[in-house]
């Protein structure tokens, strides 16, 4: 009997997210090198600042690689362009770049939203949803806020929510999303990861701090919300807190 319930709950899902969603404008194509260049060279900072021109290449040929294997839907009234394209692949590259043989292998599409949007997959202005990593109906899919998204590069406030999904993917390579990134960090320092990041969010429940305090809902929420700060602001973060500094430098930019 309770196999007959979860059967029946996985089909309730599957319908309450395909009356939901209304794809518009889907993309999976070819794309033009020198168009995507010129957006990374226009749009894209982290692009901007590799002064190597072979690791520039590469993070272009990976952008490509992206946008050929991913596909791109707007949802109701959202009209996403090649540029918000861009955009994702640049944010789903940017925590792996020093990892050249790293595949994204949890991901096959990308649903977009004009603004927030509610745990129906609703658009929804007062909710608070701007990203999530689906599961279950919405397994290797991510959804995103075409506001949030262009946010996040147009600003540069330490809030980045495309990099904040994509380190929640990259958090659940290991089949589960909590804090502890298995194939960046070596499993010596598991422990005293775990340790640290257990301590700052104790600090940001018990002091006022100037991480975005949502870093304090557990271990894999912190993982995301710090991973954003370390690609925006990281002269400030080594600054403030330069043993987590120290730490994110050891799991995303390995010697």
């Amino acid at each position: 009997m309770p196999i007959i319930f979860v059967l029946l709950a996985l089909v309730g899902l599957y319908f309450l997210v395909k009356k939901n969603i209304n794809r518009t404008n889907v993309t999976n194509k070819k794309v033009d090198p020198i168009q995507i260049e010129k957006i990374l060279i226009e749009e894209v900072d982290f692009y901007k600042a590799i002064e190597n021109p072979i690791r520039r290449e590469s993070f272009k040929l990976r952008v490509i690689h992206f946008l050929e294997h991913v596909r791109f839907t707007s949802v109701g009234n959202a009209k996403h362009e090649l540029l918000d394209e861009v955009l994702i692949a640049s944010s789903a590259i940017i925590p792996i770049f020093n990892f050249p043989d790293w595949e994204y292998n949890n991901i096959k599409e990308v649903l977009l939203y004009e603004d927030h949007f509610d745990e129906n997959f609703k658009v929804n202005k007062d909710h608070k949803l701007m990203g999530m990593v689906g599961e279950g109906a919405l397994n290797s899919t991510m959804l995103l806020s075409l506001r949030a998204l262009r946010e996040g590069f147009e600003r540069r406030d330490g809030s980045h929510t495309a990099i904040h999904e994509f380190v929640h993917l990259i958090d659940h390579a290991d089949g589960v999303i909590d804090g502890v990134p298995a194939y960046l960090l070596p499993n010596d320092l598991i422990t005293p990861w775990l340790r640290l990041i257990r301590g700052m969010i104790q600090d940001i429940k018990e002091n006022e701090t100037e991480i975005n305090p949502y870093a304090s809902t557990n271990e894999a929420e912190f993982f995301a919300v710090i991973a954003e700060y370390f690609f925006e602001k990281p002269t400030l973060l080594e600054r403030n807190h330069p043993h987590l500094y120290s730490m994110l430098t050891t799991i995303f930019k390995p010697k």
